[in-house]
């Protein structure tokens, strides 16, 4: 079974090779490098779901919904556009 590609990271051009990169630091410091297209290109004319969300993002949630400003319920639905 195929669940595919959960992580979190910081998002950079590789200058290399001018595609886009996620920088995932590991436990011990060290960096790895998760070549985005290539993961989308083993799933090429399959049907998937793709969720990309700021971390930021998640934080300012995270405090609205603390302060009580809003209900977990009441957070803005995310985009659909391309």
């Amino acid at each position: 079974m195929d669940l595919g590609t959960f992580v979190e990271g910081v998002v950079e051009l590789d200058p290399m090779s001018g595609r886009m990169v996620l920088r995932v630091q590991e436990t011990d410091g060290s960096n790895t490098f998760v070549d985005i297209q290539e993961r989308m290109e083993r799933y090429k004319g399959e049907a998937v779901r793709f969720i990309l969300t700021p971390l930021q993002t998640i934080d300012e949630l995270t405090s609205l919904v603390e302060s009580g400003e809003i209900q977990v319920g009441d957070a803005p639905p995310p985009k659909l556009s391309n």
